[in-house]
Parts: C-alpha cells; structure tokens; sequence
C-alpha cells in the first residue's frame, strides 16, 4: 500500500501545481454575503473533496490505476476550485462562525488540494482568522507548511510528508526547521500528537536529521 500511496500523493502534489490560475483582483468585495447559501454550496464541494478521497486502497492494484485515480482526484479539485476561489475572491476567506465547520473545512481542502501560488495568495487571510478563533489554526499550520515544502524550505509543524525527499522514494517526513522545539510548536498551536505520531499516521518514516532533497530531486520545484 506503501508505494500506491506514495505515487498517487507525488502525482497529485505535482499535478496540483497546475490548478486553476487564478489571477482576479485580491481586493475583496464590498458586499454582504448569504451565509446560508454559502454554507449549502460549500458543504457539497466538502462532500465532493472528501469522498472522492475515501477509496479502498486494495482496488488501486497497479502503478497505472493509482495514476488513473489520481487524475480523477484533479479533475475534482479543479472543479471545487472554480466554486469555491470566486467565493474567496468576493467575500474572503468567511470565518467559520458564520458558515460553520464543514463549510470552513471545505475552504481549507480546496486551497490546500491547489497550488502554490493559490496558497500563497489566501493562506494570510486564513491565518488572520485563526488568531481571531474564526478558521482552525491547526489547519492554518497544515497549509503553511505545504506552502514551505513546495517552495523547497523547511516546515515548522511537521505536518508534511512526501516520497521524493530520499533517492529510493520512500514515504518520510518532510525535513523540519528547528526540529528540536517542534512538538513544543505543535502544542502551543493545537496539535495532540507529536511528530513521531503523525509520522505513524502518515506511514512515513521520521528522521529528525532529514536533509532537504536537491532540486534535481524535487518534483515541486
């Protein structure tokens, strides 16, 4: 299950590099928006996100189907992000006390499943909201740190993982900057797990030593 885990993650980590490019002016409208409908429209793009993701990883049985369900997975997060980036773009980012969890969950998957320069361009919003208790601040970490490895640094939660970090392609924990102090950034943010935790529910092996991939190496680059 290992290696179709890890070649389903590293084609869609590359293939989201080329998500919706989304070039609309980042300046947001003036305009009350209606949150109920919002909260309808989000849910289902939640729904689409989520169960498309909830597979049986023994019906992906060759290299070939993990590539063919991989790009099932893209076509549904382009589709989620034509919905959800012109709601962000209007309104936002829309603090979860008034679309509630699921929404503001179906927000974060959508931007978290995009590319780089779509985390690049909204994660501020959400970390403002996390400091007022209006977006999960846990999630805001999740999204930095992706944003750090695909721009080839160091996370700081330890919440990354990827296969192309080592030359033999196995699934490890994404290098961390300060790995000392990590669980300690981990708890002051919301995190009950350690990294060595995570790192068992990713399947990934956890190197506190791991060095960053040459660029040769690394596909998000």
């Amino acid at each position: 299950m290992k290696l179709k885990q890890s070649i389903i993650i590293l084609f869609l980590l590359a293939g989201c590099q080329f998500s919706v490019d989304n070039t609309s002016d980042t300046s947001v409208k003036e305009q009350q928006p209606d949150y109920a409908a919002l909260q309808r429209e989000l849910e289902e793009v939640y729904d689409l996100d989520q169960s498309i993701r909830n597979i049986d990883w023994d019906t992906i049985s060759s290299p070939e189907a993990s590539i063919a369900y991989s790009k099932k997975v893209m076509a549904v997060d382009s589709v989620n992000q034509t919905r959800v980036i012109p709601i962000i773009e209007q309104f936002g980012w829309l603090p979860k006390s008034r679309i509630g969890e699921k929404a503001a969950s179906a927000i974060f998957y959508v931007v978290q499943h995009s590319n780089t320069e779509t985390i690049e361009k909204y994660l501020p919003q959400m970390e403002e909201l996390a400091k007022k208790g209006e977006a999960s601040a846990t999630d805001a970490a999740k999204m930095r740190d992706r944003l750090l490895m695909f721009q080839g640094k160091k996370q700081i939660y330890g919440t990354q993982a990827a296969s192309w970090v080592r030359p033999e392609g196995e699934q490890v924990i994404w290098p961390i900057e300060d790995v000392e102090n990590v669980n300690k950034r981990r708890k002051e943010i919301g995190f009950t797990t350690t990294v060595e935790e995570n790192a068992k529910r990713l399947n990934a092996e956890f190197d506190p030593n791991e060095e960053l991939p040459n660029k040769n190496n690394n596909t998000q680059q």
